[in-house]
């Protein structure tokens, strides 16, 4: 992979994770994507939901992104996201700072880039086979987003372009209104049939009218999207972290009580808003942190320590909040033009049906996480080996 100056909020950070940090990610990501496709869990989020939400293509998401912060107790999972940004740049470009002979005495399993390009690449097309059965293999993708050329990583969809190219897969960016169905049912970008849509759109769930066309035909099985609208709705809803953060609700679903007390321990507690006592929460709100279930990236977020009473009345009128118990991210020392500089950095595990395949982190200043903090952005991941050469 070519690496390029101008790739945006790239950073020069090389940030070590401890081993036994590591395993708790990788266990808390197999974890959470087990019983997130058991029948009990599906049964009961399934319960009252919306057909389309219900469908199963039979596929799951590419680029999953479990978001974590590591605090002096071990990693706390904060997030889990679809469609998760950043890969090549955060986990594949930053992966290239971390040379597999140099470091080879400090860190753990680095695989060559080329490698992880070919890991990368296979996922898209395990998702095609998962719908299209075994040895099958997409011939066009489109890497669908509202305004592509507007997008805060427009660059690296031109890197999954090229990506799909060396592999032999054509591929095209384009916007998710550009995508129409043919007479003959397919999907299609201009004249030309789309086999798979890799939906970089954060319409999640195909329901606003730019995605009409893509929906049906997904409903329909006439083209593959991954991630899906149906792993949004198994994992990514932030809904379901109410769920993965409660040993009981755990554990009434089957889950061993091994595993339900280790995935409530790493998942803060996260409540419906509108389940907890308001007065009760207001007189605690430094502990928690309060998000809507459907929006994504640290939007209409708010710190309980920040937030005015007048802001936290307007939470409580809105539909969808939840309160999740606050856990501040890591530290670390970042070098920059004017010096040492201290900066928050959190972990983010891209997976693939609940293997991890990058490590990436972000460090930032500020209340919420961001790319433009001068000398932050997106930093390399170096899991320490348990005993240096």
């Amino acid at each position: 992979m070519t690496l390029h100056a101008e790739l945006p909020f790239a950073g020069r950070t090389v940030i070590s994770l401890e081993p036994g940090h590591f395993e708790v990610l990788r266990r808390t990501v197999a974890l959470a994507f087990r019983i997130g496709h058991s029948a009990p869990y599906q049964a009961l989020v399934d319960a009252g939901a919306p057909a389309a939400l219900r469908f199963a293509p039979g596929n799951f998401g590419v680029f999953m992104g479990y978001d974590f912060h590591v605090t002096p107790d071990g990693p706390r999972l904060i997030e889990i996201n679809t469609n998760a940004g950043g890969a090549l740049v955060n986990g594949l470009h930053t992966a290239a700072l971390c040379d597999p002979v140099a470091l080879a005495c400090l860190c753990a399993d680095l695989l060559p880039v080329e490698t992880m390009e070919a890991r990368l690449v296979s996922q898209f097309v395990a998702e095609y086979e998962a719908v299209r059965g075994a040895e099958e293999r997409p011939r066009r993708i489109a890497i669908a987003d509202d305004e592509p050329g507007q997008q805060f990583l427009r660059a690296e969809f031109e890197l999954m372009c090229g990506l799909f190219e060396r592999a032999g897969i054509e591929a095209h960016v384009c916007d998710t209104r550009e995508l129409v169905r043919r007479v003959d049912g397919a999907l299609a970008l201009g004249d030309a049939a789309v086999d798979l849509v890799y939906l970089r759109d954060t319409d999640f769930t195909l329901d606003s009218d730019r995605g009409a066309a893509l929906r049906a035909a997904y409903l329909d099985g006439a083209v593959v999207v991954t991630p899906s609208p149906r792993e949004y709705f198994l994992l990514a809803d932030k809904r379901r972290l109410a769920l993965l953060s409660s040993h009981a609700a755990l554990e009434s679903l089957g889950v061993a009580p091994a595993d339900a007390s280790f995935l409530a321990s790493v998942v803060p507690e996260t409540r419906l808003l509108a389940e907890l006592d308001p007065e009760q929460t207001w007189k605690e709100r430094r502990t928690w942190v309060f998000k809507p279930a459907g929006l994504f990236g640290s939007r209409a977020v708010y710190r309980g320590d920040k937030i005015s009473r007048r802001r936290f009345e307007a939470v409580l009128s809105e539909p969808g909040y939840l309160a999740q118990r606050r856990v501040e991210p890591g530290e670390i020392q970042v070098e920059t033009s004017a010096g040492p500089q201290a900066m928050k950095f959190d972990v983010r595990a891209y997976a693939y049906r609940g293997e991890i395949l990058l490590l990436g982190a972000r460090a930032y200043q500020g209340q919420v996480t961001n790319l433009r903090s001068p000398g932050g952005g997106f930093s390399a991941i170096c899991v320490a080996r348990r005993a240096a050469c």
